[in-house]
């Protein structure tokens, strides 16, 4: 069973088909999906204007692996460029 079972603040992009999870890498270069256990923290990391939607992490877990990434960072303090943005 997981630590939290609350549902995390997830950031989000548009898409061909709607919202679609932003991924990041980590510092050795993996994928891993971020998210943020409330939205101020959220707006405070990435700013007043990023979308957002509500995922339990096991929800973030299983839209997130398919695309490679196998980890969730949750509240990150330092984080890069999300993935695909030079």
């Amino acid at each position: 069973m997981e630590a939290s079972v609350r549902p995390l603040y997830v950031p989000v992009r548009s898409g061909p088909a709607g919202l679609v999870v932003r991924l990041w890498r980590t510092p050795a270069g993996g994928r891993t999906a971020v998210a943020f256990t409330s939205d101020r923290r959220l707006r405070a990391a990435l700013g007043p204007c990023q979308p957002w939607i509500r995922l339990s992490p096991s929800a973030l877990r299983r839209l997130s692996e398919p695309l490679g990434a196998t980890s969730l960072t949750v509240d990150p303090l330092l984080f890069s460029r999300p993935a695909g943005v030079p």
